[in-house]
């Protein structure tokens, strides 16, 4: 896989675009991303993306409607989706990999230690991995233009596995298949919400880190990274005191030559620079600790194995020394991509090439390795649906008020246009998401709902047990986003063996 640094595109500079950790609180790389790799192979792993690396995983196609709802438009895509057939053993079990806003990774479908393909072993189930439309080269048509997003919406996603699973029980020739469907992050909404929709389909369903109260602006995201922070003494406060100094900094014209040399800005903030690039900088800097809060201790890489790598208590021996508050912040950016396997000699800042970047509609991932069109696809889902837009307009709290609803607005404005984006379109679009699936008061049978304790997406996520119906939230102390469904790791957060048990022992109950 790339590099974390992304390469310049269409004469586009490096310059021009953010933070490159995390994106909206996505991995800018896609679940497994190319930081995981890049962190693996530094410490002598092995992290392959070729298809011989993996034996017994075929890549296929599978006829898709671009529209299930208008029955005028006739037009088919082809679905990309992996086949693993090591563990089959004819008995009509069959477990499903939703994929979500990234293109499929197949580390994902043939990595035998994943959580999902250990319990394909233990049961001899068919394995599959839905890529999601309008991601990787699952394409309704050949660009990203408005006009071809507004057919990459969930509600098309969720029926594309509804047709999927239909048309794998012919083609497989099952007889009474049992399907399990998994899934974490947006894949995980899926996973869980599919489940409440089309029980007819499957036994039951695994949604790790679902959020399923979906709000358009999810300040519950800074204030879980606070609560986060305030488990390690000091820590709080010292990013609240560096927090502080970058704003008063860039509000004293006279200050900010300084803060453009300490934290090596590009390009530098002068004494006429528009408040949106303000906000844009907050945004980047704040994704530098968000990176480090979502993925603490989940084992996704090696990096993240253990108290001495990429997690929460580094972060906060370098917040917690007696350097300028400003320097700290450079120590935390340099160390952060560092951890992932790139070096860092400057803070991408140009709000305008990033929205020219977001901008371009072509499928761009694989033909230069660039995360562009993921982020660009990821972008419209906020924007059209989902919202969960993580400002910092909580209140009072340790970054300060940096990252207004404001920003989000405008950014979808300028991404995607004032008709299709307007501030009402945009509240409406998502009002209209929570009515159907994103209430809160999740309503299904057999759900595991896993959730780490350090995740900040787990404010949004269900914790009402349902024993009757077979709906057990699991709550998991002391990690952060997904954890449960990657390999078991030396020296784990303890809570994470409890809650892979739990997950284990409802997928049995689901197959007998």
């Amino acid at each position: 896989m790339q590099p974390l640094v992304l390469l310049s595109f269409v004469g586009l500079a490096l310059a021009g675009l953010p933070y490159q950790g995390l994106f909206h609180g996505r991995p800018r790389h896609g679940f497994v991303d190319h930081g995981a790799r890049l962190s693996h192979q530094r410490a002598g792993k092995v992290v392959s993306s070729n298809a011989e690396d993996y034996p017994g995983v075929d890549t296929k196609w599978f006829t898709q409607k671009v529209t299930h709802f208008d029955d005028s438009n006739k037009d088919t895509y082809q679905q990309r989706y992996r086949y693993n057939n090591n563990f089959r053993k004819g008995n009509d079990i069959v477990f499903l990999l939703i994929e979500g806003e990234s293109e499929a990774s197949l580390r994902w479908a043939g990595y035998p230690k994943y959580q999902w393909l250990q319990m394909a072993a233990d049961h001899g189930a068919d394995a599959f991995q839905l890529e999601h439309r309008c991601f990787g080269q699952s394409r309704p048509y050949d660009d990203l233009s408005n006009t071809t997003l507004e057919y990459c919406l969930m509600e098309e996603a969720l029926e594309d596995v509804a047709s999927f699973i239909q048309g794998i029980n012919v083609e497989m020739k099952y007889k009474n298949p049992k399907w399990v469907t998994f899934g974490g992050s947006y894949p995980g909404i899926l996973s869980a919400t599919f489940r409440s929709i089309h029980p007819e389909l499957t036994v039951g369903a695994v949604a790790s880190s679902a959020p399923l109260t979906f709000t358009f602006d999810m300040w519950e995201y800074a204030w879980s990274m606070e609560e986060t922070f305030k488990t390690i003494p000091g820590c709080a406060e010292a990013i609240q005191n560096s927090f502080t100094h970058a704003q008063q900094m860039i509000l004293d014209e006279d200050q900010r030559d300084k803060l453009n040399t300490k934290l090596k800005l590009n390009p530098p903030f002068t004494k006429t620079t528009n408040y949106i690039e303000f906000d844009n900088f907050f945004e980047n800097l704040f994704a530098v600790f968000q990176d480090v809060v979502q993925y603490t201790m989940d084992g996704r890489n090696e990096a993240t194995k253990g108290p001495e790598g990429k997690e929460i208590y580094s972060l906060c021996k370098l917040m917690t020394t007696n350097d300028d508050p400003i320097d700290k912040l450079w120590n935390v950016i340099v160390w952060s991509n560092d951890q992932d396997g790139e070096a860092i000699t400057e803070f991408p800042n140009s709000y305008d090439d990033f929205i020219t970047y977001l901008r371009n509609e072509t499928f761009d991932d694989e033909a230069d390795g660039l995360p562009q069109a993921s982020n660009r696809g990821w972008l419209w889902l906020q924007c059209s649906q989902l919202g969960v837009q993580q400002s910092t307009d909580q209140g009072k709290n340790i970054f300060g008020q940096i990252i207004p609803i404001n920003y989000f607005i405008r950014l979808c404005k300028d991404g995607f246009g004032e008709d299709f984006m307007s501030a009402q379109n945009q509240y409406d679009r998502t009002a209209a998401l929570r009515k159907k699936y994103g209430t809160g008061n999740y309503k299904a049978t057999n759900v595991v709902l896993p959730n780490g304790s350090f995740d900040p997406w787990h404010k949004l996520g269900f914790y009402t047990p349902d024993e009757e119906n077979g709906v057990v939230p699991v709550p998991i102390d002391g990690t952060a986003h997904c954890a449960d469904m990657y390999e078991e790791y030396d020296g784990e957060p303890k809570d994470l063996e409890r809650a892979r048990q739990i997950v284990r022992d409802n997928v049995a109950k689901w197959l007998k």
